[in-house]
C-alpha cells in the first residue's frame, strides 16, 4: 500500500470514528438537554446536569483527539478565500454562547472600525482556531465574561485577534507547556478540563501552517490574552464599519459585563452614536438604556422613567419578556447581541409604541413555518423534531437522501436539517438536486448537520449547496437559534 493510499484509508477510518461515536453522543446529549426543559425534582435537574457534563467533556475530548489525529494523519491543508472574520466570530459566539451562559457569563465580539471587511485564508481553519480558543476561555472563565477582539495595528500589515478572558490566569511556568501535546497548564485544571491538553497545540499547529503567529500574555489572577496574528493578504479596501439608522442618540449601558460594554461600546460609536456607562449618581442624560435583565426590578424602573430601557436577555430566558415589560422595559436584545439588532432596536425606541423587540431577528416562529428533519437516526431526527416543535415550529421527517428530495418537490418548507450521511443518497447528493429544482424550492436554507466536521467536510457541503454548516451535537437553544436565523431571513427576503 502506497502512502498516498495509506493516508486515505487513516482519513477514512477516522472519519467513520467520529461519525459513528457523535452519533449516539448527540442522542444521549440531546435528550438529556429536553429532559433539563422538564418539570425536575432539584435531584434530578442535578442528575441532568450531570450527565450533560460529562457528556460535554467527552465530546471535546473527541474533537481533540480526532482532531490531532486527522492532522498526523494528512498533514494541514488549506484552501484560501475571501473571509469575513467579523462574521465567523459572531457565528463562532453564537454557537458557543449557551455554554457561556449556563456559567452566568458573557461571550462577545468587539470589531474595531477600521478592521477590513475581508481577508484572503482558510475560513474553516479560522473557524476552527477561534472555536478552541473561545470554547478553552469560556472553560476556565467564572465570572466576567471572553471577547473576541478583532483590530488592525497601525502601520502594520498585520491583522490580530485577541481572545481576551477574566479568568484564574496562568503562571510562566504554565505558559511555557501551554502549546506542548498532552499538558494541561496547571495542575489544579485537571478537575475542571478533564481533557488530555491538546487544544491549544492544534491551535498553534494551525496559526503556524497559516503563516501567522499565536502569543499568550497572562498572570495569576489577571485572566490571559491569545493574540493570534496574520498578514494582510487579500484584505479589501472596506471595513467593518456600520451605518446608522437616523439620528445619532447617547446610548446608556447599565450592569454589564466588560466584555459586553466593549462589544456594544464598538458597535454604538462605530454606527455615529455615543455609548455612556452608567455612572454611580445615576443622574446620566441618555436617549436609550440597554440594561442587563438581572438587574433589580426597582433599578430598572428607576432607569425607565429617564429613558427608554432594553433589557438584555438569553434565548432561555423569553418567558421572562412579560415580566420585564411590567418593571418598565421597552424592549428586549437577545445575547450575543448582533449590530445590527441594536441599531435598529435603538432607532425604534425613539417611537412611543413599543418597539419590535428583537422580534426583528428572533421573532417568536408560527405553526405555519414547515421545516424539514432529513436525518436516518431515529432518535437524532425525534431531538431535533421536539426541540423544534416546542419553540413553535412545524416538522415533518425524511430518513434517506432520496425521501429529502422528494418531500421538498410535493411540500413547501421554509428550512432543512440536512444529515450529510444517510442510506440510499447521502446529502451531499440531496443537497445538489433540491439546488436543481425550479424556484422558489431550490432557494430553500439548507443547514448540514454531521457528526465528522472538518474543514473539508464543511468545504464540501457547501460545495452542494448548504448555507450553513454545524456539528453535531446541537444542543437546545443552539438548534433553535440557527433555525429561527435562517427561516427569518428567508421570509424578510420574501
Amino acid at each position: 500500500m502506497s502512502n498516498a493510499e495509506g493516508q486515505a484509508v487513516e482519513k477514512r477510518f477516522l472519519a467513520t470514528v467520529s461519525h459513528e461515536i457523535r452519533t449516539p453522543l448527540n442522542g444521549i446529549l440531546g435528550m438529556a438537554s429536553l429532559l433539563a426543559e422538564t418539570e425536575l425534582t432539584p435531584a434530578q435537574s442535578d442528575y441532568v446536569s450531570a450527565i450533560r457534563q460529562s457528556g460535554a467533556r467527552l465530546l471535546d475530548l473527541l474533537n481533540n483527539v480526532l482532531d490531532y489525529a486527522r492532522m498526523d494523519a494528512a498533514g494541514i491543508e488549506l484552501e484560501e478565500t475571501q473571509v469575513d472574520l467579523k462574521k465567523i466570530s459572531q457565528e463562532v459566539v453564537e454557537l458557543l454562547s449557551p455554554r457561556a451562559h449556563a456559567k452566568g457569563i458573557d461571550v462577545c465580539v468587539r470589531c474595531h472600525a477600521d478592521f477590513p471587511a475581508s481577508l484572503l485564508m482558510d475560513d474553516g481553519r479560522v473557524r476552527q482556531i477561534l472555536f478552541n480558543l473561545v470554547g478553552n476561555a469560556i472553560k476556565f472563565t467564572d465570572t466576567g465574561g471572553v471577547l473576541i477582539d478583532l483590530f488592525s495595528p497601525s502601520n502594520s500589515e498585520t491583522v490580530c485577534i485577541d481572545i481576551v478572558d477574566s479568568g484564574p490566569g496562568l503562571s510562566e511556568d504554565a505558559q511555557s507547556r501551554l502549546f506542548s501535546a498532552f499538558e494541561q497548564a496547571e495542575s489544579r485544571h485537571r478537575g475542571i478540563d478533564g481533557g488530555v491538553g491538546l487544544g491549544l497545540t492544534i491551535v498553534k499547529r494551525l496559526v503556524d501552517a497559516m503563516g501567522g503567529e499565536i502569543t499568550l500574555t497572562s498572570s495569576p489572577g489577571m485572566g490571559a490574552r491569545f493574540r493570534v496574528t496574520f498578514t494582510r493578504q487579500g484584505a479589501s479596501t472596506e471595513t467593518c464599519k456600520s451605518v446608522r439608522q437616523g439620528l445619532p442618540k447617547r446610548i446608556g449601558l447599565a450592569g454589564l459585563s466588560p466584555p459586553l460594554q466593549l462589544s456594544l461600546s464598538a458597535m454604538a460609536q462605530q454606527a455615529g452614536h455615543t455609548p455612556v456607562l452608567q455612572s454611580s449618581t445615576g443622574d446620566d442624560k441618555v436617549d436609550v438604556w440597554v440594561a442587563d435583565a438581572s438587574l433589580a426590578p426597582r433599578e430598572l424602573q428607576r432607569l425607565s422613567r429617564s429613558a427608554p430601557v432594553l433589557a438584555l436577555i438569553r434565548p432561555e430566558d423569553r418567558e421572562h419578556v412579560d415580566a420585564l415589560r411590567a418593571h418598565g422595559c421597552r424592549g428586549y436584545l437577545m445575547r450575543p447581541v448582533r449590530d445590527n439588532s441594536l441599531l435598529e432596536q435603538v432607532e425604534q425606541s425613539a417611537f412611543a409604541s413599543s418597539p419590535r423587540d428583537d422580534e426583528a431577528v428572533e421573532k417568536k416562529p408560527s405553526s405555519n413555518t414547515r421545516i424539514l428533519v432529513a436525518d436516518d437516526n431515529a432518535v437524532n431526527a425525534m431531538i431535533a423534531t421536539r426541540t423544534l416543535e416546542k419553540a413553535g415550529f412545524s416538522c415533518a421527517t425524511a430518513a434517506t437522501g432520496a425521501e429529502a428530495v422528494e418531500a421538498v418537490e410535493i411540500t413547501d418548507y421554509d428550512c432543512i436539517l440536512m444529515d450529510l450521511r444517510m442510506p440510499v443518497m447521502d446529502g451531499f447528493e440531496a443537497m445538489r438536486q433540491i439546488r436543481s429544482l425550479s424556484a422558489p424550492k431550490n432557494s430553500i436554507p439548507i443547514i448540514a448537520i454531521s457528526a465528522e466536521i472538518n474543514p473539508d467536510v464543511e468545504r464540501a457541503a457547501r460545495g452542494a449547496g448548504a448555507d450553513a454548516v454545524a456539528a453535531k451535537p446541537l444542543d437546545a437553544h443552539t438548534l433553535r437559534s440557527i433555525v429561527e436565523r435562517w427561516t427569518q431571513g428567508q421570509k424578510a427576503q420574501a
